[in-house]
């Protein structure tokens, strides 16, 4: 492993300004080179071989690309979680003409469907409708099978056979659940596929032209232009570290769906964030949902649902399908060989995106990263750079005993 990160950061680097979704390095030659040897490091810790990677210090200095032979910044992968929120500005986006109401009852348009009564769209993307997430017992079966397809009605049933969870409306629970059924309901209410509806309301308004959504969950392929995915085997959803890491030839992006199938690039996905952070998606009312959070750690509720404890305030804060976590608002994902992090300071500018090509080591690592690297840039943040890797070492996914 050593010598394929030391191979990936020989890759072409562009050393003037880019735009779109090309590479560019207008940033100063010291963050360069730390975003570099950070890269390379989590590129070894998860067992990566691929890695694209933006950081954006406002709207004048931006340090875009690719690791590995021939990636570049405009190499695409699966956004997974990271590429979520794409359903909730389309639900705004549709509010704010009048086509569907934040606060109607998704049974109304999915009248068939057991076990959603009372849920709102709104709750769908405030992660209050209290539907557990349908990735429970799966992830043996995403990582081994990659090619299975995945039913939409699967899905849900695995994820409301464990719903619904406590005070509906009240409490929060990230759930891909909520974006699957938010998919299925918007598209048969307005009658369009959700490939056309994204690209209406979404990728075209913030001008991602490098992304799209699946127009058929049948196509397996691996996109061209794409990280190459991997994967450790998996059992009991850890990895098997002594199989060793297996190229994905075929993937099915149905085993996400609406929760992250999405094929985007590092600098769309800061694009879209730019946006939706800033409630460019909806009309004023609408859009205001984004800017409202509520603590992650659920408190303790009396009888009648009304706290007994003081809310988190410092803790993670979940919105309207992002979460914040210090000024940094966005979201991490993993999918079968995709790890990616999108996350963004509406006050600054600051924006990190990250993807790599091994999801072993789970979201939680590809936003540890996305942390470090906002660390590195100078950020006022409440971690520092040596904080987060930290967190990466203890992420790290089959690394050979240290010699005692």
């Amino acid at each position: 492993m050593l010598a394929v990160v030391g191979l990936t950061l020989t890759a072409c680097t562009s050393g003037n300004a880019g735009s779109g979704n090309s590479d560019q390095n207008t940033v100063s030659p010291e963050l360069a080179t730390a975003v570099d040897e950070a890269v390379a490091n989590a590129l070894e810790l998860s067992g990566s071989t691929e890695a694209v990677v933006g950081v954006w210090q406002g709207d004048d200095k931006a340090y875009v690309r690719g690791y590995g032979e021939g990636v570049t910044g405009a190499t695409t992968f699966r956004g997974a979680q990271a590429s979520q929120p794409v359903m909730c500005a389309m639900l705004l986006d549709l509010a704010g003409k009048g086509q569907i109401a934040l606060g109607r009852q998704v049974s109304k348009d999915l009248p068939r469907q057991a076990g959603i009564a009372d849920i709102s769209y709104a709750q769908l993307c405030n992660q209050t409708s209290a539907l557990a997430d349908f990735k429970g017992g799966f992830g043996d079966r995403f990582a081994n099978n990659p090619t299975r397809p995945w039913p939409e009605q699967e899905l849900l049933a695995n994820g409301l056979a464990r719903s619904p969870l406590a005070w509906q409306g009240k409490n929060v629970y990230m759930s891909d659940t909520n974006a699957v059924l938010l998919d299925r309901a918007i598209r048969l209410k307005e009658n369009r596929d959700t490939y056309e509806l994204l690209q209406s309301h979404v990728f075209d308004p913030a001008g991602m032209t490098a992304t799209s959504y699946p127009d058929s969950f049948a196509e397996t392929e691996i996109p061209k232009g794409s990280l190459k995915p991997l994967t450790y085997p998996s059992s009991g959803d850890k990895p098997v570290c002594e199989a060793g890491v297996a190229e994905i030839t075929a993937l099915s992006p149905s085993m996400l769906r609406g929760a992250g199938a999405t094929l985007t690039t590092v600098t769309d996905l800061k694009d879209f964030y730019a946006k939706y952070l800033s409630g460019g998606f909806g009309d004023k009312k609408s859009a205001q949902h984004v800017t409202e959070f509520q603590p992650a750690k659920n408190p303790e509720r009396d009888e009648a649902g009304e706290p007994t404890s003081e809310p988190d305030t410092e803790g993670t804060q979940i919105g309207f399908g992002i979460e914040k976590v210090g000024p940094l608002q966005g979201r991490a994902g993993a999918m079968t060989g995709s790890l990616t992090a999108a996350y963004s300071d509406p006050a600054t500018g600051l924006t990190v995106v990250v993807a790599l090509n091994n999801s072993s080591a789970g979201a939680a690592f590809s936003q540890a990263l996305a942390f470090q690297l906002a660390a590195l840039s100078g950020a006022e943040l409440p971690w520092s750079a040596e904080d987060q890797g930290g967190r990466l070492t203890e992420l790290a996914v089959c690394q050979p005993a240290a010699e005692g």
